[in-house]
């Protein structure tokens, strides 16, 4: 059983996402490769919200169609990638993006790695911080217009 905290409500992801969009654009005018965590972040805060409304997790038949794997409760994701748990093979945020996002898969998959990176790599050296920054801010306009949702 995890202690961290788990966010399941809509409310609180949008929060969370202004928050670390707030946290990273205070750290990319300080040229703080480390906005590159935050923007990834908000990014994932606004697709969980994204994923919290989307109506294909209200039906099961529907997220089945796409993937055996992707269930009612796939809305409620938690990490990156999936793995098995108690009910088989679970699905993690990244792969829910692939499945049912494709307008944000590119630029939501480069900022999952940009944020890798800074935390585990070598940090910004091969990224550009403005393709960081485009991509951020190309997941943004698709929340924003409400095109995060299952076809």
């Amino acid at each position: 059983m995890s202690t961290v905290p788990v966010v399941r409500d809509l409310k609180s992801h949008i929060e969370r996402a202004a928050a670390h969009k707030a946290t990273g654009e205070r750290l990319l005018e300080l040229d703080d490769e480390w906005f590159a965590v935050a923007f990834f972040y908000s990014a994932y805060h606004a697709v969980k919200a994204a994923m919290h409304a989307d109506p294909i997790f209200d039906d099961m038949k529907a997220c089945a169609a796409i993937d055996g794997s992707l269930t009612i409760e796939s809305r409620f994701a938690e990490h990156h990638s999936g793995g098995f748990g108690k009910g088989g093979r679970t699905l993690g945020v990244n792969e829910i993006v692939f499945k049912l996002y494709k307008t944000i898969r590119v630029p939501y998959t480069r900022l999952h790695g940009a944020s890798i990176a800074v935390r585990y790599g070598a940090g910004l050296d091969v990224i550009s911080p403005v393709t960081v920054k485009d991509d951020f801010e190309a997941v943004c306009a698709e929340y924003a217009a409400g095109r995060i949702v299952a076809p």
